[in-house]
């Protein structure tokens, strides 16, 4: 399946490394990874996104269904719909990482 190939056509920004392989697409940013397992169950594509982020955001799960028979193509331009979303909630911790109520006190 050429899915990496198209997830990398969609331009992910901040986009480290993608793989695929097998039925899981693990997709690394620079300070966030996310594991998206394909499962076919009856008539439905599950895509069940892991993120795990190497700062002060706690690891999320979630799942999407997209019909069967989806293409990879169209796979892929979801799973970038996601990251890109994802991107867009953990942008304000980047900029401004929450503090703990000891460390308010002392600016």
């Amino acid at each position: 399946m050429p899915l990496a190939r198209y997830l990398a056509e969609e331009e992910i920004e901040g986009l480290v490394a993608c793989s695929c392989i097998g039925n899981e697409v693990s997709i690394d940013l620079a300070d966030t990874r996310i594991l998206v397992s394909l499962v076919d169950v009856a008539d439905v594509l599950r895509l069940n996104f892991d993120m795990v982020q190497d700062g002060p955001a706690k690891p999320r799960s979630w799942s999407r269904r997209l019909p069967a028979g989806t293409g990879p193509r169209d796979i892929a331009a979801r799973i970038a719909l996601d990251v890109r979303t994802l991107e867009r909630e953990l942008a304000p911790l980047r900029r401004r990482p929450p503090t703990l109520p000891d460390q308010r006190r002392r600016r």
